[in-house]
């Protein structure tokens, strides 16, 4: 009899084809407002859910005659379910060690800070262990100068150091690790990196971009690999992610991914990019694999640096350092040659691969925009069609001339972005660029209304994996005190549908997944989340503060919040 009402209501349509419709569903949760992001049922009250997958959602007088004797009935208290959230650009094995004993120096707000930090980690080491860290941010400090190795040599004489800036793209060594590196004044400038010097010409100890690679080669790995990628899974569970597209991942490491998916120890659904220095090795002897946990058919590679240590790369020269250590005008770094981007495009576009390339220039966009389009028209006429079904992206975009800002759509390029990063970066954007092609800066709304698709993450933990600090960065672009008022650039602001796409549906687009994540669909997988508000309606500084109460992927509850227990009825 139930079986038969909901038929009339034609909401079992779905269910039946996800088994028998004698079959009832495993788990139907109850008293809720769902956003499904499906465009058939925007707002539901209830959700059955069938062998991991979603069988029909709709009123609870729909969907609750389908319960059978053996189907858990879940009342979720009047709160707010979203579809499982996607980070679009993250770094698992750097979440995971942040806590497994790399030194956390994000929100230092001095050099003497950081400096503490470090020697609290000394006290602790064995002589000659290397002290890595990550997350200082000089223009956090009241001085905004880069730092020298000179006070951190003093505090660590036997230990080498390594301290990676927030973004990555630059580090400070002590003189020990130098030492290591067969680091001295004399050494060059590799292609797309710098030693930055004083006056003298003397090493400071930071390394820019492929600079960086002096010191990292002689870095010892450390470890468990396993336990790094399970600390970083249950800490994305906890906010509320459900996938991640995971940058720069060695095809050994994305073969230990799969193994720990088979023996069920992970659980969270990775879109793995292989890193640029295998891409053309990787993707001629291997074909794409896509996995319901994880997925192999993209890599990721570089074509500049970051704009906060001044290695993006420009059109112009920046404005507050029009000039570079040898008197030329200095427009950041290109750390890849484009021809290289082209390469690996093309090789992509014949063996079925998706392109991920960092650019955060105006010109390291342009360039990428151009080497993506020969690639493609290389291979015949319907180049257009052909970039627009290998979804090519690229990383970041953060910076536009507006002449490239339709090219996105036109090539069916993804703008994959970071609106924390805004929020983060909008103290000292116009320093780097000037107020006028700062205006090209973080362009979401300009791309989308240009009809490009945005697919948003957060770079961690280049900046923290909670993605309601994302969401909340991209519909005020303010930071967290509300300033400045009105928001950076207010044009540029997402709605908060918008911003919630991004990091769902948009996000799923993004990995070819969107006919299997993405909303709360019938047919698609259970991934979703409970969550303390309704982030759609709340006052918008409510947002950040959100909290995440059970997060459920495939039909399966990953992450409860103890505190706040839901009870089956």
């Amino acid at each position: 009899m139930n079986v038969a009402r909901a038929l009339a209501s034609g909401l079992i349509v779905a269910f039946v084809t996800l088994g028998s419709a004698a079959s009832p569903p495993d788990t139907i949760l109850r008293n809720a407002t769902f956003h499904t992001l499906d465009d058939k049922t925007p707002i539901a009250r209830a959700v059955a859910i069938t062998d991991g997958k979603i069988a029909a959602l709709g009123t609870e007088t729909d969907i609750l005659p389908l319960a059978g004797p053996d189907t858990k009935i879940i009342d979720l208290g009047a709160k707010t379910v979203l579809p499982g959230l996607i980070d679009a650009h993250g770094h698992l094995a750097g979440l995971g060690q942040l806590s497994l004993g790399v030194v956390d120096l994000a929100g230092t707000r001095t050099y003497e800070e950081v400096l503490a930090r470090v020697a609290a980690r000394i006290n602790d080491a064995q002589p000659g262990a290397w002290i890595i860290g990550r997350g200082w941010d000089h223009e956090s400090w009241p001085t905004r100068a880069l730092p020298t190795h000179d006070p951190l040599s003093a505090i660590s004489p036997d230990n080498p150091v390594w301290l990676s800036r927030v973004d990555g793209h630059a580090a400070l060594a002590n003189k020990a690790a130098m030492d290591l590196a067969g680091i001295d004044d004399s050494i060059s400038n590799p292609a797309g990196g710098e030693i930055i010097r004083d006056e003298q010409g003397r090493a400071t100890g930071v390394f820019i971009d492929n600079a960086e690679g002096l010191i990292d080669r002689v870095i010892p790995a450390s470890g468990d690999p396993r336990a790094i990628i399970l600390e970083a899974q249950a800490r994305c569970f906890e906010v509320g992610l459900t996938g991640v597209h995971d940058m720069g991942v060695h095809p050994e490491t994305a073969r230990m991914y799969r193994q720990m998916a088979d023996a069920g120890e992970l659980k969270l659904r990775i879109s793995a990019m292989i890193p640029s220095n295998v891409a053309l090795k990787y993707m001629s002897e291997n074909e794409p694999i896509d996995h319901p946990i994880v997925t192999v058919r993209g890599c990721k590679l570089y074509m500049d640096g970051a704009m906060g240590s001044r290695g993006a790369w420009m059109l112009e020269p920046y404005a507050d350092r029009p000039t570079g250590p040898e008197g030329e005008p200095y427009v950041g770094l290109a750390v890849s040659d484009p021809a290289f981007i082209e390469a690996v495009a093309k090789l992509a576009l014949e063996r079925g691969y998706q392109v991920c390339t960092h650019a955060i220039g105006d010109r390291a966009n342009r360039e990428v925009l151009d080497a993506y389009q020969r690639a493609a028209a290389s291979l015949g006429s319907s180049y257009t069609q052909r970039l627009d079904s290998a979804r090519f992206r690229i990383e970041h975009a953060q910076l536009l001339s507006p002449a490239d800002i339709p090219r996105f759509a036109e090539l069916g390029v993804i703008a994959s972005m970071q609106p924390t990063h805004c929020t983060s970066d909008m103290r000292w954007v116009d320093d780097r660029v000037g107020p006028e092609r700062s205006k090209g800066a973080y362009a979401w709304q300009s791309l989308l209304k240009s009809g490009a698709r945005l697919a948003g993450g957060s770079d961690f933990p280049v900046e923290s994996h909670n993605p309601f600090l994302g969401i909340y960065a991209a519909v005020t672009r303010q930071n967290l005190e509300g300033q400045p008022s009105g928001g950076w650039h207010p044009a540029e602001r997402l709605t908060r549908e918008e911003a919630l796409r991004s990091m769902t549906i948009d996000a799923a687009y993004a990995s070819f997944h969107e006919k299997e994540r993405g909303s709360l669909s019938p047919g698609k997988y259970a991934d979703l989340i409970v969550i303390d508000r309704d982030i759609m309606t709340c006052p918008v500084e409510q947002i950040p503060a959100t909290r995440v109460l059970m997060t459920m992927v495939g039909g399966e509850f990953v992450f409860k919040d103890h505190e706040k227990p839901m009870d089956a009825e």
